[in-house]
C-alpha cells in the first residue's frame, strides 16, 4: 500500500477506537456523529482503493453483500410495504443513515486490521473500554459511598445494564477468541504475557457484569467461559505435556473466576434464576395468562407450577417473545420501525396492550420491523461469516467467528434493535464479514506494518 492508504487506515482505526469509547456515553451524540462521519469517509476511500477486491463476485463476500442488500430492502419496504410510512421515513433519515455510515466504517476498519497487523492492538484494547470504565466507576462510587455498594444498588450515570452486557459480551468474545488462538496455535514458544492480558480482560468483563447485576451479561459471559474451558481442555488431550499444563492452568483459573462471580451474582441478583423453567412455562401460554397485556409491574405475574408468582422479568420477556413470534407469522413483511414495531403491530392487530416498549429480543424486534426477508438477510450475513471463518482458520477469523457466535444468542435475549444499539449490532456483523472476506487477500502470516 502507498502512504495515503496507510494514513487512511490509521484514521479509520482511530475513529473506531474513539467511537468504542464514547458510543454508550450520555450527551455525546454530536461527537458520535462526527466520529461516524470520519469513519464513513475513511471507509469510503479504503473501499475505493480496494474496489477490485469486491468485484467480481467471490463466495466469501456473500456476508457483506447480504448486509448491503439489507439497506436495499429497507428502501423497498418503505415504498411498498410500510405500515407507518411517516415513522419509517423518520428512521430512514436518522437511524438508518447512521447505520449505513457504520457499515461503511466497519468495512474500512476491517480492511485496516487485515492489512496492518500493529493496528490490531488498538482494537483489542479499545473493545474493553466499557467493562474497564464500568468497574472503575463502581470503585469510585464505593469510594464516595465510604464502603462497598451492593450490585443491585449500583446506579451510576455512565452505562445502563444493556450497554454493560452488550459491550462486555463483545469484549469477552474477543478475549476468548484470542486465548483460544494463542493456546492452540502450533508454536514452541507461547506468549504468556498476551494470554495473561486477555485473561485480565475477561476478568474485567465478569466483574463489570457482576457489579451491574445484569443477567444478560452474566449469562453470555458464563457461556463464553465454559466454551473456553471446553476448548482448552480438549486441546490438552491432543497435545504435549507442556501444552497440557498450560491448558489445565487456564481452565482452572477461568473456572475459579467464573464460579466465584456466578456464586456471588446469585446471592445479589433479582429472583428468577432458580425458577426460570417454571416461569417460562406460564409465560409462553399467552392466551391463558394475559397479564402481559398490562403495563409491566402493575399486576402480579401468574403462578408457576411451584405455586409462586413467576419472576416478573422472566414472565414479561417470554410472554412478549411469544406475542412477537405470533405477530411475525401474521405480518411476515414487518411494520417498518426499529423502535416501535411491537407497539404498532399490536395496535394494528387489535391486541390490548399497555406496554409501549419492545419485545426485549433484538432478533424478534427486527423481525417485527422488517419481517422474514430482513431476518434472512441478517442471518445469512452472520452465519455466512461464521462458515467462511471456520473454513479459513486464523486469528482475526477466530475473532470474527466468536463475535458472530456471541451476537446470535445475545441478541435473542437483549433488546438490541433499538437506537444506537442497532447501529453497533450491524457495525460488528459488518466488521466480522469484512475480516472473513479479506482473509485470503491479506494472509495472516504476511509481514506488514
Amino acid at each position: 500500500m502507498n502512504v495515503n492508504k496507510k494514513y487512511l487506515a490509521h484514521i479509520s482505526v482511530a475513529s473506531v477506537c474513539a467511537l468504542l469509547f464514547i458510543w454508550v456515553l450520555p450527551n455525546t451524540i454530536a461527537l458520535r456523529h462526527a466520529l461516524l462521519g470520519v469513519g464513513f469517509l475513511s471507509g469510503t476511500f479504503l473501499i475505493k482503493e480496494n474496489w477490485n477486491r469486491f468485484y467480481p463476485f467471490k463466495a466469501p463476500l456473500v456476508p457483506l453483500y447480504s448486509i448491503a442488500c439489507l439497506f436495499v430492502w429497507v428502501g423497498i419496504h418503505y415504498y411498498y410495504f410500510s405500515l407507518n410510512p411517516p415513522l419509517e421515513l423518520s428512521e430512514i433519515k436518522g437511524l438508518w443513515i447512521r447505520t449505513f455510515a457504520g457499515f461503511v466504517m466497519a468495512i474500512g476498519f476491517g480492511i485496516s486490521l487485515r492489512h496492518y497487523v500493529h493496528l490490531r492492538t488498538y482494537f483489542y484494547f479499545s473493545i474493553f473500554f466499557v467493562p474497564i470504565i464500568n468497574v472503575l466507576a463502581y470503585v469510585f462510587a464505593c469510594y464516595l459511598h465510604g464502603g462497598f455498594i451492593r450490585p443491585n444498588e449500583f446506579v451510576f450515570f455512565l452505562y445502563a445494564k444493556i450497554e454493560t452486557a452488550y459491550f462486555g459480551a463483545l469484549a469477552a468474545a474477543v478475549a476468548v477468541a484470542n486465548i483460544i488462538y494463542l493456546v492452540t496455535k502450533k508454536s514452541e514458544k507461547k506468549n504468556y504475557l498476551e494470554i495473561t492480558l486477555y485473561f485480565f480482560g475477561l476478568f474485567f468483563v465478569l466483574i463489570s457484569a457482576f457489579v451491574s447485576s445484569t443477567k444478560n451479561g452474566i449469562a453470555i459471559a458464563m457461556a463464553l467461559c465454559l466454551l473456553l474451558v471446553f476448548i482448552v481442555l480438549m486441546n490438552s488431550l491432543l497435545n504435549s505435556v507442556g501444552q497440557k499444563k498450560l491448558s489445565l492452568v487456564i481452565a482452572l483459573f477461568v473456572l475459579l473466576l467464573a464460579g466465584g462471580v456466578w456464586q456471588e451474582h446469585q446471592s445479589f441478583a433479582s429472583k428468577g434464576w432458580g425458577t426460570i423453567f417454571e416461569d417460562m412455562k406460564v409465560a409462553i401460554d399467552i392466551d391463558s395468562n394475559t397479564q402481559w397485556q398490562r403495563k409491566e409491574g402493575t399486576v402480579e405475574a401468574p403462578l408457576n407450577a411451584l405455586g409462586m408468582p413467576a419472576a416478573l422479568n422472566t414472565y414479561s420477556r417470554f410472554a412478549y417473545a411469544m406475542v412477537g413470534i405470533r405477530l411475525i407469522s401474521q405480518y411476515p413483511l414487518g411494520y417498518g420501525s426499529i423502535n416501535q414495531s411491537f407497539n404498532g403491530l399490536q395496535s394494528i392487530a387489535d391486541i390490548p396492550h399497555e406496554h409501549q416498549g419492545q419485545v426485549h429480543s433484538g432478533w424478534l424486534d427486527f423481525g417485527l420491523a422488517f419481517g422474514v426477508p430482513g431476518l434472512l438477510l441478517l442471518f445469512s450475513s452472520i452465519l455466512g461469516a461464521m462458515y467462511f471463518a471456520i473454513r479459513r482458520f486464523d486469528q482475526l477469523n477466530l475473532v470474527a467467528l466468536m463475535i458472530c457466535a456471541t451476537l446470535i444468542p445475545f441478541c435473542l435475549i437483549a433488546e438490541m434493535s433499538y437506537k444506537q444499539y442497532f447501529e453497533s449490532w450491524v457495525f460488528f456483523i459488518s466488521l466480522a464479514a469484512t475480516l472473513v472476506a479479506f482473509s485470503s487477500i491479506f494472509p495472516e502470516n504476511s509481514k506488514r506494518s
